[in-house]
């Protein structure tokens, strides 16, 4: 706890504003150390320790301004080219570390960090840990703007949550009303239902875009990590980085994090060569590994690519059928797939080694996200990973299909097209139905045999066409119904066991429409074409 406590009321400011200067250090410091002889950057970073002790001192956390106060010792002496800037590099990066430590604790309400042996470290180097007084030195201030208006202020995800639930809760309501205003037909309510309704649709609106935070939250913290593992393995790595202002749901920046984080360390450990063998092949002797995004509809695109040696082909196929995963006629595409299946290799280091290892982990991730993750690769050139996934999990437009007595809906992200078919153009195959659309051969599955409802053997058959990625599925169903946004809840403990939902939601009526699984209906009828 800090020792003032009367400002312990600020700590979720302090930290806030603190993770912000921590952060710009961080990428100053990157910058400053690829042109160690532009000194910009290092006078940046000292006004940003300077604020930043300023700050801890005010609030109490003294072993935090402790350390900023030596770090800036050190800057100061950089900045006056005293000393050659390429020998501190690593001690003040281990610096920074320390101090995102020391917040990480503050938030915990303890600042227990121990420093002693990082201010010796400082000590001990050229400078003797004091820095040189210039006498000329003259704060700059700016008197003008002193009290500027609040532009914006940090809201607790928390909050946002809350808002975004009774957001949630207004529009199952206003389905109440709809379905009440359907049976009276009144003209006064039709009113109030369409001005509900519009007030509602713009309330969940800003509401998500209040929850949408860019994607470079995520980005960011790249740099620092490909820098220390390139520097571990005795490779030279360039990160290039594009998209970083696409914004996602909050929720969604969460969790597609750790799978980059995973594709980020393949490309480096088992794609990026050494700078040896890189020379050997005419090729530069820094790596590029390109970190994109951008947004297409209701969609956003990631993509990892390196330019490093490619995905062997050959001994991933060997290495699958051995462990049973494919066959010996297995497709380019298939083998590439493969990886995503938790393959692994006794070798130690290949072009194999590691690419498998997780990604079947990266893998169910993205599918939980309602998103999908392919690989391509070109041997010898390199390997792009490509995520694709919606903005948005909490409210998703659906088409909602009758099958028995019930409704279910299936996110219309994944809905290629509706068509209703002649009972005779339904080819019967021995383990599985199909059709021919477009001299396209599509599988069918019909709803009523997977969820036991009564067959009603219709002549003219309604089909719902389903896509991920470049895998498509006919759905047969009993009857299309509408369109709906719906607001995305949790399953319960019972139907989780049902691989083929994802969700649910609530309609206006009070029913629980559940939510279709497409990735793993799609995955079913792989099996099932097998």
């Amino acid at each position: 706890m800090p020792e003032n406590e009367n400002m312990a009321k600020y700590k979720d400011t302090y930290l806030g504003e603190a993770k912000e200067h921590l952060a710009s250090m961080e990428k100053l410091l990157l910058k400053f150390e690829k042109k160690p002889t532009k000194l910009e950057p290092i006078s940046g970073i000292f006004r940003e320790m300077h604020t930043l002790k300023s700050m801890s001192a005010a609030m109490g956390y003294h072993k935090t301004s402790q350390l900023c106060h030596a770090i800036e010792d050190v800057l100061e002496v950089i900045r006056k080219k005293q000393v050659k800037p390429e020998d501190y590099i690593d001690v003040l990066f281990e610096c920074l570390d320390a101090l995102e430590v020391s917040l990480k604790e503050i938030s915990q309400n303890k600042e227990k960090l121990d420093i002693d042996n990082l201010l010796q470290k400082l000590k001990e180097l050229p400078t003797g840990g004091k820095r040189p007084k210039d006498k000329n030195q003259i704060l700059k201030t700016d008197d003008e703007g002193i009290v500027e208006k609040i532009q914006s202020i940090e809201v607790k995800v928390k909050r946002l949550d809350v808002l975004m639930n009774l957001a949630e809760e207004l529009l199952i309501n206003k389905m109440s009303f709809e379905k009440i205003n359907e049976e009276l037909k009144n003209p006064n309510l039709t009113i109030a239902v369409d001005t509900l309704e519009r007030l509602v649709t713009d309330m969940q609106y800003n509401i998500m875009q209040a929850r949408m935070v860019p994607i470079g939250f995520v980005f960011n913290r790249f740099p620092r990590m490909v820098r220390d593992l390139a520097k571990q393995q005795n490779k030279e790595v360039n990160l290039e980085i594009q998209g970083s202002d696409i914004e996602l749901d909050r929720g969604m920046i969460d969790e597609i994090g750790e799978s980059l984080v995973h594709l980020i360390r393949n490309a480096i450990a088992h794609g990026i060569e050494t700078p040896e063998i890189r020379e050997k092949k005419n090729k530069s002797l820094q790596g590029t590994i390109k970190l994109t995004a951008k947004n297409i509809k209701n969609l956003v695109i990631i993509k990892v690519t390196d330019d490093g040696a490619g995905l062997d082909l050959e001994d991933i196929k060997n290495t699958a059928i051995k462990q049973g995963i494919l066959s010996k006629g297995a497709s380019k595409e298939e083998i590439i797939n493969s990886i995503f299946s938790g393959l692994s290799t006794t070798k130690q280091v290949t072009t194999v080694s590691g690419r498998g290892f997780g990604l079947d982990i990266v893998k169910s991730k993205v599918d939980s996200l309602g998103g999908t993750v392919k690989a391509e690769s070109e041997p010898k050139k390199g390997t792009i990973f490509t995520i694709e996934m919606p903005l948005t999990l909490a409210i998703i437009k659906t088409l909602f299909v009758e099958v028995g007595a019930k409704s279910y809906a299936i996110p219309l992200v994944n809905v290629e097209r509706l068509l209703t078919v002649n009972k005779k153009d339904i080819k019967g195959m021995l383990n599985y139905e199909a059709i021919v659309l477009y001299e396209e051969h599509i599988l069918i599955t019909r709803l009523d045999g997977l969820f036991g409802a009564p067959a009603l053997g219709l002549e003219k058959q309604p089909i719902v066409i389903i896509k991920k990625g470049d895998e498509k599925l006919g759905l047969a169903v009993d009857a299309f119904s509408k369109t709906q946004e719906i607001v995305i809840k949790p399953l319960n403990k019972l139907v989780k066991e049902n691989k083929y939902f994802a969700g649910s939601t609530i309609v206006g009526s009070g029913e629980v429409v559940l939510i279709l699984d497409v990735a793993n209906l799609i995955l079913t009828k792989r099996s099932r074409k097998k």
